[in-house]
């Protein structure tokens, strides 16, 4: 979640939280210790974003810290430790000023929201942007937290949560591409009272306009405080060419926090109709995806790629080439996995049978030199707009030896290909491996195409797979499932 001029934006009343009372009169000060290096906390979290996957460099949150001995719940002021900015450093959020470990040994239990503010306590007010058309905005209206129970280790893990609600509306029909498309929402709350103790998070104040964001061709969002609309109130505006479609809801319709509300609708001969509405938890991970790629793993996935979510993902059937195969992440690096920048074997993937009514998909792929190949049957497909991430339960043979992986592909569908494809597999199973050829099993790596672009090819490619591309004079025949020969 990358943050352009982010002190500005903090200023234009993207957040105003209202300061509370301090601590209990009587409170005792919380104890000061030492701080050694291996004593200094930092926090690993784990979250699917709205407009991206994983927090951006730059990103900072808010962090309070409760001692045991005060018990669960945090004060205004008067914690171990109160509002601590820590800063997203690319795997994980850390500090100069980081939170340190008492010397008791009973741990600490944390309390964090996004997006830092100084203000931050456990009451407020949180306003999301009126202009959320450009990323920044949409991220900065986000706001989320984040409970990890006591704990006396020096590396956290924080899970976070949306607490607004999520509106995304997707246009189709006809003769859009020449058109100029804008959506606004109208009479919305913008502002939210915050109670983190309670996790209650409810609109307040006046109404307003919101105008929301295109992330994918004719696919708009936008994040809203959690409210109750009414019925025949306009709702939605859709502008096309300048000409306005008013969309308002039959009846009173309630956004709730932690929800995502997916719209699709449909133009033709100048009218716009609405075709279906879809609640779901915000980026919810159908069972089906729990069952593929367990959600931890998801989680630490997360980290290195995007994992899209949304029941209307787009047509992706076809052939692609990804070319160069680049290693982005592998668990098993110093230990037999790739650096990352490394190239692997380009690869041919087909994905066909797409089912638009269960959202299923088959997929099968083969190594630019014939070195592997692999299938899976019935996989699920999740996105919506352009963006897609299929899991599949794969079959397959490398170096001679039958393994099966869970394995996850995510990008964006363009007219030539698959845009920013990544490509990760956890190593479920493999057979006989006595000289240790391969990963080992319930490791993970992520791959993605190195220029950024998967181009359509004719189906018959995977039937003749080419040689090995050789890049600066050198071969790249590395399979992404053996061991690295280094």
């Amino acid at each position: 979640m990358k943050h352009i001029h982010y002190v500005l934006l903090m200023a234009c009343a993207l957040i105003g939280f209202s300061c509370s009372s301090g601590g209990d009169e009587g409170d005792s000060p919380a104890p000061t210790p030492t701080p050694t290096p291996s004593q200094v906390v930092k926090f690993l979290p784990s979250l699917t974003r709205a407009t991206a996957t994983a927090f951006e460099n730059g990103d900072q949150i808010s962090v309070f810290a409760v001692h045991p001995s005060a018990g669960t719940a945090m004060k205004p002021s008067g914690n171990y430790a109160d509002n601590v900015c820590y800063t997203y450093s690319g795997s994980a959020f850390t500090a100069s000023d980081g939170i340190v470990l008492p010397s008791d040994g009973q741990g600490l239990a944390y309390y964090a929201a996004y997006p830092y503010s100084t203000e931050m306590t456990t009451q407020g007010v949180f306003t999301v942007a009126g202009d959320q058309r450009t990323h920044a905005n949409i991220t900065s209206s986000d706001f989320c937290t984040a409970y990890a129970p006591a704990s006396n280790s020096t590396t956290v893990e924080l899970k976070f949560s949306h607490r607004l609600s999520h509106i995304a509306v997707n246009l189709s029909g006809d003769n859009l591409a020449s058109k100029t498309i804008t959506m606004r929402l109208t009479n919305v709350l913008r502002s939210a009272n915050i109670d983190l103790n309670a996790n209650s998070f409810e609109g307040t104040g006046s109404t307003g306009t919101i105008n929301m964001g295109e992330t994918a061709t004719n696919s708009f969002e936008a994040i809203i405080a959690p409210q109750t609309v009414e019925g025949g109130m306009t709702f939605l505006v859709v502008t096309i060419d300048g000409k306005e479609y008013p969309l308002s809801f039959d009846n009173e319709t309630t956004f709730r926090s932690g929800k995502e509300y997916e719209y699709s609708l449909t133009y033709t001969e100048n009218t716009l109709v609405v075709i279906s509405g879809d609640i779901n938890p915000w980026n919810h991970n159908d069972d089906r995806l729990n069952n593929v790629v367990p959600e931890y793993i998801q989680d630490k996935m997360l980290a290195y790629m995007p994992l899209y979510t949304g029941v209307n993902p787009p047509n992706v059937e076809g052939t692609y080439f990804i070319d160069p195969f680049e290693t982005v992440y592998c668990e098993d690096a110093g230990s037999g996995g790739y650096d990352p920048g490394t190239l692997v074997t380009s690869e041919y993937i087909e994905m066909v049978n797409q089912n638009f009514t269960n959202n299923t998909l088959d997929f099968a792929d083969v190594a630019a030199d014939g070195s592997s190949s692999m299938t899976g049957n019935g996989a699920f497909i999740s996105g919506s707009g352009n963006n897609f991430t299929a899991f599949f339960n794969t079959t397959g043979i490398s170096k001679d030896i039958a393994f099966r992986t869970a394995l996850v592909i995510s990008g964006t569908k363009t007219t030539t290909g698959i845009k920013n494809l990544y490509y990760a597999f956890v190593m479920v199973e493999k057979g006989s491996d006595p000289s240790n050829l391969l990963m080992n099993e319930g490791v993970f790596r992520v791959f993605k195409d190195q220029d950024g672009l998967s181009v359509n090819v004719s189906a018959s490619r995977m039937d003749a797979p080419i040689q090995a591309p050789q890049r600066n004079g050198l071969l790249t025949p590395w399979s992404r499932y053996a061991k690295s020969e280094k």
